[in-house]
């Protein structure tokens, strides 16, 4: 009876045992085709929605499982995803190994395969230039260089590091092409976040819109768009580069990201300081103070230097019944810049210093209901920007010293001691409807309210009533709606985009004339817009493409009201108005080439074009009628496995019409290159040094046709055809000369892909370069930059 007894209770405890749901240990490894470990790869359980990260031994592990069967799926950058099945059954422990193949698509700066989002950008009916910044983060090169090397386009920059970046087109210049951050407007940022500051290592890739935009950006740009995207989510990461080089130049960046095992909580931080003591040689007149002659002379700049840090501390939360995303977010940066020179460098200062500073919250909601998704995006912040001119003297480009006790500032007379304080309130929302696959109408309507107010002790006061002028507020109030219907038709053949667009603005300010009366100032204007967007399907990998826009481009509040610096104000500007036509045909062989040609036709009145103002200060002025064509070609080959090829050219003939005057008549537009073109190649080599590193070179060649910093008579130009040969007929400094550049580089992975260093020299011939109103930028100059990525 005991043996029985006994018996029944060790089956009763064994079915016990058995019959619970005892937790189990997940635990495994992640390599590649080499058996190296992958550290950061992301493992996640899809079932239960866990997810944790190999380790810098390329392992992972979940504890506390329950008994089940889950996929288990592996995804790291630069690699294809893999799934496996895993089951628990009567284990206690269960180990797997994944391995990993190598995705070209994530690795390849000119090969894209597959319809990433980059890919996706690049075959819109809307034209993108969409440059891979992900590819090229480990070279020492700023993003101003990698997109002076995309066809159609060309930043000019006022001299070396934190200098202002003027962007050009197909045509159009300035803010005529307006600049975005993951589809914001960017005008909140002042000058703290631009094409020129920041590092390549922030972003996961630059679009380029060419003519029409999407309706998501939905600005009032004439030209185009610049979208900065931001690198998106890897669940864990830390990143940091330094780069140090001529000129005692240092750069530095950081972006970290902590991700909970739900994906439900997220917090971050992107980072980054320049500097530079822009101290490089150029060649300019030289006043001798006897004779006040004037003769060429090369000297070094002397009071350059450049100072700026920025940061952004973010967090939310993400995949909430009530949320797809609530991001919140503070922003702040610095800016300490030394003023050598104004708007040309017809003089040299040696005292004047000027800062910009400013603390922005943000705050962007997103969800999606059933077929409609929400993207709302507030701020609020004042930038503040100050002036000091103090010095009772002037000084040589020598970085002499000239006492005059008669003077209270070097570049003016009268000196500044000037606070500018500038208020934005910017709001953008948009609202997107799925009809089916084949149709999705969106709304976007961005809203900014922007309000300037200061005081100088130094500056014009009012004549009767004595007031500062800067004391008196001045309004600026904007707003830009788009509605947009997208649609893809003849089986994804055919797509289409039709957007249709409201410009509103208003301003409210009180100038000053020559004798310091107050003048009232103020003006209100609504317009339409309206835009067609469409690409035709002929193969696979072969389309054609064609846009048309009456677009408007209302004035900014800094050309209407100055920058507070060397821009002045000019309370008469109107708003551009414009025509735009755009054809193109893109055709590619996955792992062969890539081919696109684009053409252009503008006919655009009363453009905003920046000009030199008495020789120190630039002013925003229209210009009454230009009407132009352009194309641009970019060819890239596959020469080998291991090396690729690639070149583009930019031609653009933009000439003044209805002018009034003769000698005006049909010139070229100002200050604006007409041929540009550049030359690439670029290759990898495997086992140099060991079995696992791998080294990169390249080589870059820009060439810019020589152009001209003011009106000149058609009849001067250059005779060969097009212009492209021969020399202008007559010889003065507003010609900027024939300009050829040329980069060499290399970036080399010791061991894996997450530690690099590059090493880059720019202008390798050192020969003279001249830019926006043949400002002298930098020679040749070497830079070292190491790159290191932590999961």
């Amino acid at each position: 009876m005991c043996k029985r007894l006994l018996f029944l209770l060790a089956f009763l405890a064994s079915w016990m045992v058995n019959g619970q749901s005892v937790p189990w240990l997940f635990k495994g490894s992640v390599k590649d085709v080499k058996g190296s470990v992958l550290p950061g790869a992301t493992v996640s359980l899809i079932e239960l929605k866990k997810y944790t990260t190999t380790n810098s031994d390329g392992q992972f592990a979940f504890s506390a499982l329950p008994q089940g069967t889950y996929q288990v799926q592996v995804t790291h950058l630069g690699y294809q995803s893999s799934t496996q099945v895993v089951r628990s059954g009567n284990q206690p422990v269960v180990e797997l190994t994944f391995t990993l193949q190598e995705d070209a698509r994530q690795l390849s700066e000119v090969q894209v395969t597959g319809k990433t989002e980059t890919q996706q950008a690049k075959l819109q009916p809307i034209k993108a230039e969409v440059i891979n910044t992900k590819a090229v983060q480990e070279q020492p090169a700023t993003l101003v260089e990698l997109m002076n090397r995309s066809a159609g386009i060309r930043i000019r920059q006022t001299g070396g590091l934190g200098s202002d970046a003027g962007l050009m087109m197909n045509g159009f210049q300035g803010r005529a092409i307006k600049n975005f951050k993951d589809g914001i407007p960017m005008d909140y940022l002042g000058t703290g976040y631009n094409i020129s500051l920041v590092p390549v290592n922030m972003l996961e890739r630059v679009e380029v819109y060419k003519g029409v935009l999407p309706t998501s950006l939905g600005a009032d740009a004439l030209g185009g768009a610049v979208n900065l995207i931001t690198k998106k989510s890897l669940y864990r990461y830390a990143e940091g580069s330094y780069e140090i080089g001529s000129f005692n130049t240092h750069r530095l960046s950081l972006n970290a990201l902590y991700t909970d095992t739900t994906r439900r909580f997220f917090v971050g931080v992107d980072a980054f300081l320049n500097r530079s003591d822009n101290n490089y040689p150029v060649t300019v007149n030289v006043t001798d103070q006897e004779t006040a002659t004037q003769r060429p002379a090369t000297v070094r700049l002397f009071h350059n230097r450049f100072t700026n840090y920025y940061a952004e501390i973010y967090g939310g939360l993400t995949h909430l019944r009530w949320a797809d995303e609530l991001r919140i977010g503070v922003t702040g940066f610095d800016i300490d810049r030394q003023n050598q020179y104004g708007a040309t460098m017809s003089q040299p200062f040696g005292a004047s210093v000027s800062r910009q500073y400013s603390i922005i919250p943000t705050l962007r909601y997103r969800k999606t209901v059933g077929k409609l998704s929400i993207d709302q995006f507030l701020t609020t912040n004042t930038i503040r920007v100050t002036q000091t001119d103090t010095a009772r003297g002037t000084y040589d480009w020598y970085g002499n010293f000239i006492p005059s006790p008669s003077r209270q500032g070097e570049i003016s007379v009268r000196g500044t001691l000037s606070t500018l304080d500038f208020s934005y309130h910017t709001s953008r929302t948009n609202l997107a409807y799925t009809f089916n696959d084949q149709h999705r109408l969106e709304f976007n309507l961005v809203s900014s309210n922007m309000t300037r107010v200061g005081r100088d002790p130094l500056g014009v006061t009012f004549r009767e009533s004595g007031r500062d002028i800067l004391t008196v507020k001045a309004n600026y109030n904007k707003a830009v709606a788009a509605l947009g219907l997208a649609s893809t038709l003849l089986k994804e053949r055919l797509s289409n985009q039709l957007i249709v667009k409201f410009y509103h603005y208003d301003t409210h300010a009180i100038d000053a004339d020559y004798y310091g009366t107050e003048q009232p100032r103020s003006a209100s204007i609504q317009r339409w817009g309206i835009a067609e967007a469409l690409k035709f399907s002929l193969t696979s990998s072969t389309f054609l493409r064609a846009s048309a826009e009456l677009a408007t481009r209302l004035p900014e509040q800094d050309e209407l009201f100055g920058d507070g610096n060397f821009n002045r104000s000019n309370f008469q500007l109107l708003p551009e108005r414009s025509t735009n036509v755009n054809l193109g045909f893109r055709t590619e062989k996955t792992g062969r080439y890539t081919l696109e040609v684009n053409s252009f036709y503008r006919i655009t009145h009363d453009m905003i074009l920046r000009v030199p103002v008495d020789f120190l200060f630039s002013q925003n002025q229209n210009v009454t009628n230009v009407r132009g064509l352009g194309v641009e070609s970019d060819l890239t080959v596959s020469l080998w496995k291991w090396l690729r090829a690639n070149g583009n050219f930019t031609y653009q003939n933009f000439r003044l019409f209805d002018t009034g005057n003769r000698i005006a008549e049909g010139s070229r537009l100002r200050n604006t290159p007409y041929f540009f073109a550049n030359l690439g190649l670029t290759g990898t080599c495997s086992h140099v040094l060991s079995s696992r590193d791998k080294l990169h070179l390249y080589y870059y060649y820009l060439f810019v046709r020589e152009y001209y910093l003011d009106y000149v008579p058609k009849a001067q130009e250059p005779s060969g055809l097009l212009g492209l040969w021969g020399k202008a007929r007559f010889d003065a400094p507003n010609i900027i000369p024939n300009q050829s550049l040329h980069t060499v580089g290399f970036t080399y992975n010791p061991v894996s892909p997450w530690f690099s260093v590059g090493v880059q020299v720019k202008n390798l011939l050192n020969t003279p370069v001249y830019d926006n109103f043949r400002i002298q930028n930098a020679g040749r100059s070497i830079h070292l930059k190491v790159n290191y990525l932590l999961y």
